[in-house]
């Protein structure tokens, strides 16, 4: 199984295609940030707390999907290393940082 091309090849394009999600989801959680950020202060003067509490309840679906993505990838990461295939990276991100950290840290709480 470490030696087939075709195995190679599938999953390369499934890494390559979950990685373009992974930063689509990020640029998402960016957005979510900033809209959150923005309404939050007028939202706070017109409902109180139910803004607050709508942001977080949005944050958490938010990070519940990335930490969905984040065992697909680690999934297809160890299909990759049983096939013998190099997993792939974003370029410029460091391997060791999980997509969930990097999640937290787009959306200010990691």
């Amino acid at each position: 199984m470490g030696d087939d091309p075709v195995m190679k090849k599938s999953l390369k394009k499934e890494q390559v295609d979950l990685l373009k999600f992974e930063k689509q989801l990020l640029g998402l959680g960016a957005g979510l940030a900033a809209l959150t950020a923005g309404a939050g202060a007028n939202a706070q003067k017109v409902v109180g707390d139910l803004a607050s509490d709508h942001a977080g309840n949005i944050q958490q679906a938010y990070l519940n999907l990335v930490e969905t993505v984040q065992a697909a990838h680690n999934a297809i990461e160890s299909s990759a290393a049983a096939a013998g295939a190099n997993f792939l990276h974003v370029d410029g991100t460091p391997k060791n940082i999980a997509l969930v950290e990097m999640a937290k840290s787009v959306i200010g709480i990691g």
